[in-house]
């Protein structure tokens, strides 16, 4: 028996489908949460990251700092 994962919450992707969005590999994506290098993201549960759309587009267009650095006022 498969257990069908429920989908995120409206506006967000989980890591895998983030990946694709940005076009990048889900462990590369893994890595740069690791390093705090990559978009924003908000944990969920024990092993699941999301990942809001909007962050993202943001991210990729170099309007956010990526996670981890603060913004110097």
């Amino acid at each position: 028996m498969t257990t069908k994962l429920k989908p995120p919450p409206r506006g967000w992707l989980w890591s895998e489908d983030a990946a694709d969005y940005l076009g990048v590999h889900f462990t590369t994506l893994y890595r740069w949460r690791r390093d705090h290098i990559g978009p924003p993201h908000m944990r969920h549960g024990q092993r699941r990251y999301r990942y809001r759309i909007a962050d993202l587009d943001a991210w990729l267009a170099g309007e956010t700092a990526p996670t981890g650095q603060q913004i110097a006022a």
